[in-house]
This record gives structure tokens, C-alpha cells and sequence, in this order.
């Protein structure tokens, strides 16, 4: 296989991004022998260090370890950096997709690839986004702004590359399956949150998790992405943790059933986040600790679960390696009925 080389940026260099620069250093010989790819990276970017461009490469293994400092700021680095590819990994802000959204537009722009793991982008601007990175020709994937680096969209186009998606229903929040485990065990639900947070799973403040409002985005991506819709997180009715009785989960879980706080859409109709008692064989009712998963509901290949078991940074960080993989591959867009086809 003839070797391509990759220019690298980094818009974020946080958990995620450091977890992505080490297994990019780990297996650099392994990505040069298996697929043909060679990199360097030429832009290292956050909010707290600056934007550090260099044409001839960084040394990632005395960022991981040094950091910098340079003056730069990000939009402006992206703007003119040598890259080829940006992994964009900057914090969320779920209520517009900003300012992921506009790193995004600028390399997306000036035909540089995109990886990310934000979801408000995707959300917010799947079809504006797809559309230019087709009219530019760079490659636009996002297999980690679901669930970690469980398959979604690489299984659908491989699994499913004739028929559709008729509706879906999936636990694609850790913090809320493990606080509705907790209370089924009668346990404090301030607790269990707690205890995420300590194991770095939920955030300082977790209202995001706990309001339904982080799976309500992920919902927006997996419809609009795989089924067309025209959602946005706004759209979807949601039943927050806080509207959860205690007393009932606990008598589901006596009954024999399984309370989960379930993301849910059809090809039409009302997109929802709600919690749902369901039989103790229901592929998601399996999903303990702080497992993930998605049943998909395809015509004609029919029901097709997938699940991510206590994935943490590392496995978000590969879904990005592998979507880099996928781009080097040729597979530059995630399949999608947003765009007529080219």
C-alpha cells in the first residue's frame, strides 16, 4: 500500500486529545505498516496554552510531557496552519455547538478533514457541514460524538449499505444508567453522581447527564444522520432524572423489570429521552455499570444491537484513530440521506 503522510492539528488538547496523542505515538508503526498512513502534527491548540504551529512538526512526546505556550488563538490557527486533518476535541456547549461549530466551517472551508468527538456540531449543523466538506472535498467523521468509539456509523454503512433506518432506541448516557442502577438498588442518587464524578465520567456540574439533555443531542445526531430528520436538540421531549420516582424504579426492579433512561426515534414522529421500565431480556436492559448501548431497527436487515462496555477516554479517543484510518481509506464521509447523492 502506497503511504500517505497526514499534517496533524489538535483543536483541544484535553483528556481526549492527550489520550489520542499517546495512542497515535503508540501505534505510529503499526498505522504506517497496516494502512499505509504516516503523520506529523503541525498544530497543538487549547484555550488555556495558545495555538503552536510548526510546519516542520511538533515534538507531541515533549507536549504530552512540557506543554507550550504561544500566542495565537485558535480560529486564527486554523485558518492558516499546514494541516491536512484537525481533530477537533474542544468542550461542548450543548445549547449551540459553538465555537466548535465554527472551527469546524473553517477547515471544513478550506478542504481540511475534520475528526470529532463534539457532539454540538454534529447536532446543530450536520447538513451545512456535510454539504461543505462535499463541495470542498475533505473528510468529515464523528464516530466518537456518540458513544465513545462504539461503532454507530461505521456499523450502520457497513452492515446496512442497502435499505434504512426506521428508528432506534439506545442508553447513550453512562452517568444516568448508572444513578437509575443505584436507585433500583435504593441508593442515594446524589451518591452515584458523585461517584462518576470521582471516576471522571461526569462533569463538576452533571446536569447535562442528568437532565436528558446530553442523550437528547446524541438522539439529534443518530436521526438526522442515518435517518435524514431534521431535528434539533430542542425538538426532543425529555424526562429528567429528577422527574424519576424512586419508589417506582425500585418497584420495576421487584417486578422483575429493568429502568433505563432511554434516547428514542422513529423516520417520523416525536424524538424523546424518558425512562422506561423494560423486560429483563430486552438487549438493553443488559447494559450495566457504565455500559452503552444502541438497538437499531433497519429495513431489511432487521434489529441490530451494538453496546460499549464501560468505555472510557481511551476508547473515545480511538473511535477518532479509526475515523483517521477511515479517512486515509477513502471512506472520507460518513454515509448519510442528508445529502442527495453527488
Amino acid at each position: 500500500m502506497e503511504s500517505r503522510r497526514f499534517r496533524l492539528g489538535f483543536a483541544g488538547f484535553g483528556n481526549v486529545g492527550r489520550a489520542l496523542a499517546r495512542l497515535l505515538l503508540e501505534r505510529r508503526d503499526e498505522l504506517a505498516h497496516r494502512c499505509g498512513l504516516s503523520f506529523e502534527v503541525t498544530l497543538l491548540a487549547s484555550a488555556r496554552r495558545g495555538a503552536w504551529i510548526d510546519p516542520s512538526g511538533i515534538d507531541l512526546e515533549g507536549a504530552l510531557r512540557d506543554g507550550w505556550s504561544a500566542a495565537p488563538r485558535l480560529p486564527e490557527a486554523i485558518a492558516a496552519a499546514p494541516i491536512d486533518l484537525l481533530f477537533e476535541a474542544t468542550p461542548l456547549d450543548p445549547h449551540a455547538g459553538e465555537p466548535a461549530l465554527s472551527h469546524l466551517r473553517a477547515a471544513l472551508g478550506r478542504g481540511v478533514s475534520v475528526v470529532t468527538a463534539n457532539k454540538g456540531p454534529v447536532a446543530f449543523a450536520a447538513r451545512e457541514l456535510f454539504e461543505l466538506a462535499r463541495r470542498t472535498g475533505a473528510g468529515f467523521r464523528f464516530e466518537s460524538a456518540v458513544a465513545d468509539c462504539m461503532p454507530v456509523f461505521n456499523l450502520f454503512e457497513a452492515a446496512v449499505p442497502v435499505g434504512r433506518l426506521l428508528g432506534f432506541r439506545g442508553v447513550l448516557n453512562s452517568t444516568s444508567n448508572h444513578v437509575l442502577q443505584a436507585m433500583a438498588r435504593g441508593e442515594r442518587a446524589e451518591e452515584a453522581v458523585r461517584e462518576m464524578q470521582r471516576r471522571g465520567f461526569a462533569e463538576a456540574d452533571p446536569a447535562h447527564d442528568l437532565d436528558g439533555w446530553d442523550q437528547a443531542v446524541k438522539a439529534v445526531i443518530v436521526a438526522n444522520v442515518l435517518m435524514g430528520r431534521d431535528l434539533r436538540p430542542a425538538d426532543v421531549e425529555r424526562t429528567p432524572l429528577s422527574a424519576v420516582d424512586p419508589g417506582w424504579v425500585r418497584a420495576q426492579e421487584r417486578s422483575g423489570r429493568t429502568v433505563r433512561l432511554l434516547a428514542e426515534a422513529a423516520a417520523d414522529g416525536p424524538a424523546r429521552v424518558h425512562a422506561a421500565g423494560l423486560e429483563r431480556g430486552d438487549f438493553l436492559a443488559s447494559l450495566r455499570g457504565f455500559s452503552l448501548g444502541l438497538t437499531l431497527d433497519t429495513e431489511p436487515a432487521g434489529t441490530i444491537n451494538v453496546s460499549s462496555v464501560e468505555a472510557g477516554v481511551e476508547q473515545t479517543a480511538y473511535g477518532m484513530l479509526a475515523d483517521l484510518v477511515a479517512i486515509r481509506r477513502g471512506r472520507l464521509r460518513v454515509t448519510t440521506p442528508l445529502l442527495d447523492p453527488a
